[in-house]
């Protein structure tokens, strides 16, 4: 069995084409492995998303600052970017099924 407690991956690398303006980029993203419950701890908490998505990632390779103020800045300049990246997120940490 390889699915046991605390054993998941602490960071989860990905890379999220992204399309729109005229053109279409790759943004390398490595979010933190973060729980649905500490998602939704922050959520009820009060963080704004821009606050969130500062949470979930770890690194980009972008030179936006990877804090709430860089991540509204990036998302003031690339409209959609936050959507984006939190969508990144949750199908880079979803597990998927595959045919038997």
């Amino acid at each position: 069995m390889s699915l046991k407690k605390g054993n998941g991956p602490k960071v989860l690398p990905a890379t999220l084409t992204i399309s729109g303006q005229g053109s279409t980029d790759k943004l390398e993203v490595t979010y933190h492995n973060r729980k649905q419950s500490e998602v939704r701890e922050r959520l009820e908490s009060g963080a704004t998303m821009a606050g969130l998505i500062a949470f979930l990632v770890d690194s980009w390779d972008t030179d936006f600052d990877l804090t709430e103020e860089g991540v509204m800045a990036f998302e003031d300049e690339y409209p959609g970017i936050v959507e984006i990246l939190f969508a990144g997120f949750h199908q880079a940490r979803r597990k998927e099924l595959e045919k038997n």
